[in-house]
């Protein structure tokens, strides 16, 4: 069975309750969006590895030492390195390919769900002090399922553009091109320079997306906070709370990443591997809500143009 027919058929089943966030960018309509509607259908419950009332089948809990719970329409994550991956290389049974398998499929096929020029959107609140410093809301885009961990087979794979709201209040770009070493553009800082806030909802929208064969754009947006429950009616009502923190372009000159066995650095992740993930680090509890992945058209149709943060 290919990779359209498994996804069709799980389409049906998604419910349409998932509240209309406002989106920078029109959205491609061959490829469907990802959302996290499951979290809220009254069954609390811990991925184990993954999570079996997502009709897509593409979350997975990854990480070192994870524990990541839903309930009640938020995600709880906890642990060293805590993951949730939005992993569209899957088998009918929903387990994912292996590294020659992955190869072998994206010369062939694609999975329906490939997201590779993104808008992704979530909430986050912060509990408490723990957590480093570079640590904090973090989106990855462009990823494969296997190039973040530790074996030397799969570390070419990282090919990840990431977005960081850090703890201590920076805000980065970060280019990963083999795992662990990376590239990093510092944009600017939230919050006057004082750390993130504690127990209040902060919205991020990463936007990644292609200008030609050989540039990639990347933009960074903040909801600033909302200290209210942050429920569905409240949130489609935020349009006007979205502001631009800053944006850059990686023309393959000026965001040049280190990297392992001399695979290039230098060029723009044009391709990548059609994983979008959320990670954190030595985090006692921190909230997710309202999670959504969108493929977006290129050239892009801007909908709406949010102010300067």
């Amino acid at each position: 069975m290919n990779f359209l027919v498994v996804e069709l058929v799980l389409i049906a089943g998604i419910s349409a309750a998932f509240p209309n966030l406002p989106a920078v960018y029109a959205p491609n309509p061959e490829v469907p969006s990802w959302d996290s509607d499951h979290w809220s259908n009254g069954k609390a419950r811990e991925l184990t590895p993954r999570d079996w009332y997502d009709k897509t089948g593409l979350s997975q809990r990854r990480g070192k030492n994870p524990v990541l719970s839903v309930s009640d329409g938020v995600l709880t994550m906890s642990g060293d390195q805590p993951r949730i991956y939005l992993n569209p290389w899957i088998k009918p049974d929903k387990r994912h390919w292996s590294l020659k398998e992955e190869k072998e499929r994206l010369a062939t096929s694609r999975p329906l769900r490939f997201y590779k020029n993104t808008e992704a959107t979530v909430y986050y609140k912060r509990h408490g002090t723990d957590g480093p410093a570079y640590a904090g809301l973090i989106i990855g885009c462009r990823s494969s399922p296997n190039g973040h961990t530790s074996s030397e087979l799969y570390h070419e794979h990282a090919h990840t553009y990431y977005l960081k709201f850090r703890h201590d209040g920076g805000v980065q770009f970060i280019k990963e091109v083999t795992h662990p070493k990376i590239a990093v553009q510092s944009i600017g800082k939230l919050f006057s320079g004082d750390p993130l806030p504690q127990k209040e909802w902060i919205g991020m929208k990463f936007v990644v997306y292609n200008l030609d064969t050989s540039r990639v754009k990347l933009e960074a947006y903040v909801d600033r906070t909302s200290k209210k429950d942050l429920g569905e009616k409240e949130v489609e009502a935020r349009r006007n709370n979205w502001k631009k923190v800053g944006e850059m372009i990686d023309d393959g000159t000026n965001f040049v990443a280190e990297t392992f066995d001399k695979v290039d650095g230098h060029r723009a992740i044009t391709e990548g591997g059609g994983v979008v993930f959320i990670r954190n680090t030595n985090i006692a509890k921190a909230e997710y809500k309202f999670l959504q992945v969108t493929e977006i058209q290129t050239p892009v149709q801007q909908l709406f143009v949010p102010e300067d943060y």
